[in-house]
């Protein structure tokens, strides 16, 4: 029988190690790189975006220009992976057998912004496989890194939160477009649904039909009713003056003013 200490090391470590991959995806890659949707320090810019790489996301560039290319096609001929081409196909098999090749030219026209960059060029490995085996190969070093500085109770609460927060995109890019689940707000074009277990497992992430009507919003939950921890980051950060340049929906403010007004005559 597990020691409450053992337990208690267990939960903690499991909250910070998911809080630091899930963040690396949705605030890093998602709306850092993919969309430009705020600014911050090129320093801490890295340590977010490790979170990703290192929960086994691959390489900066490969995750932006699939994102790019969903958003440009989405749902429709030219998705990289739409439930329309299987449910299994849009939750994972896209990665090892995908319907959508992307060249090493279209890589480069879809993310010149991270060809820029010489970590994110060398993490690319040349737009080669070599991307995802230099990307397992440090993801491997790292948790045996984990396992001689703190032990295996340590190393098995960062394994479960990493799990968890791979899975969560995968759950974004499939189920958040089947349009039995959740709800639609706005009419995009594509089968975009706002799902709130998912949007609670991934921060955010999961009210994927307001991200597809506003791409570029830092802020995905974007009524009192749909919260999301990632803007509630970003607005910590702005406070501590390590965020600008943050990009919100122009209707943003009579969006949550009309959301109040209804709450409030609901009430009289």
């Amino acid at each position: 029988m597990l020691e409450w200490n053992s337990v208690g090391t267990f939960i903690a470590a499991f909250t910070f190690f998911f809080f630091y991959h899930m963040h690396g995806i949705s605030l890093g890659y998602h709306r850092l790189l993919s969309h430009h949707s705020l600014r911050i320090p090129k320093w801490l810019e890295y340590i977010v975006v490790s979170g990703a790489y290192l929960a086994f996301e691959g390489s900066p560039i490969f995750w932006v220009t699939t994102h790019r290319l969903h958003h440009r096609y989405s749902d429709h001929k030219g998705d990289p992976h739409s439930p329309h081409d299987g449910l299994w196909h849009a939750f994972i098999a896209w990665m090892w057998d995908p319907k959508v090749h992307i060249t090493d030219e279209q890589s480069r026209l879809l993310a010149p912004d991270l060809y820029r960059d010489p970590v994110y060029r060398l993490l690319h490995c040349g737009h080669t496989a070599w991307h995802s085996y230099l990307c397992l190969g440090i993801g491997i070093a790292f948790r045996v890194s984990i396992f001689y500085a703190f032990g295996p109770i340590v190393l098995a609460a960062n394994l479960c939160a990493t799990a968890l927060a791979f899975v969560g995109p995968l759950l974004v890019n499939s189920v958040c477009h089947l349009q039995r689940f959740g709800y639609e707000t706005y009419k995009c074009g594509d089968d975009s649904r706002n799902v709130l277990p998912i949007a609670l497992l991934t921060m955010g992430e999961g009210w994927h039909n307001n991200h597809h009507a506003f791409p570029q919003s830092v802020r995905h939950g974007l009524t009192e009713r749909e919260f999301d921890a990632t803007w509630v980051s970003v607005c910590i950060l702005k406070a501590l003056h390590l965020a600008d340049h943050i990009h919100l929906p122009k209707n943003q403010c009579h969006v949550a003013f009309t959301e109040k007004s209804k709450e409030t005559a609901k009430s009289k």
